[in-house]
């Protein structure tokens, strides 16, 4: 039976500078979890799902956007990557000392399909969907700066434990799909995702190793 060995150390991050990474990056994060049941991104609709909600767009405009929203402020929780892993199959603790640097991270990202497009201004992607200003205020977010920080820890591995270094977090996931008139004519439709991270942080475990 598989045995939890102390604790999880967890090192909190405030989020958020100005630095803005490619758009969607979130989809290459290395796991997900929803609160609810049920919920799911974007990429994970199927096209019938996709057109039902298209359908779901109450009536044509004369010009301009109608947008229909699915999920509103999921809550999700996510592991980003794994830095460090350390095995100690032997007879004796080791000791080890590593250092963390904080990295800026964007707060919003994106994600669309269909013949919704991310604006790139140069090296940097950006939504410029035209219609966030009709969302839902808690659909959007704001930006704050943190300097970076430098920690230095020192662990001790004992026998046949590991120890891994995550960087996890705390997101909120809205999404929908919208279409956009030119005289009563669709000229564009797509589903569109917003990913706002609400907390970030380096998760430092250990744990048994399975004997076999």
């Amino acid at each position: 039976m598989k045995k939890l060995l102390v604790l999880s150390l967890v090192i909190f991050l405030s989020i958020l500078s100005t630095r803005v990474v490619s758009a969607s990056e979130y989809t290459s994060y290395q796991d997900f979890e929803f609160k609810h049941n049920g919920a799911k991104f974007l990429d994970d609709f199927s096209k019938t799902e996709l057109k039902d909600y298209y359908d779901r767009i109450d009536h044509k405009r004369f010009w301009g956007w109608k947008i229909y929203t699915i999920f509103k402020t999921e809550e999700v929780y996510y592991t980003k990557e794994t830095l460090l892993m350390i095995y100690n199959e032997g007879d004796t603790a080791i000791t080890d000392t590593f250092t963390i640097t904080t990295e800026s991270s964007v707060r919003k990202q994106y994600n669309v399909s269909g013949s919704l497009k991310l604006k790139a201004s140069t090296d940097i992607k950006k939504a410029k969907l035209g219609f966030e200003e009709k969302l839902d205020y808690s659909i959007t977010a704001t930006t704050y700066e943190q300097s970076e920080i430098e920690i230095t820890i020192k662990v001790n591995v004992d026998p046949l434990t590991k120890l891994k270094v995550q960087i996890c977090g705390e997101g909120k996931v809205s999404s929908g799909v919208a279409k956009y008139y030119r005289f009563w004519r669709t000229a564009k439709k797509g589903g569109w995702e917003i990913f706002i991270v609400t907390t970030e942080y380096y998760s430092i475990t250990k744990e048994y190793i399975n004997e076999t």
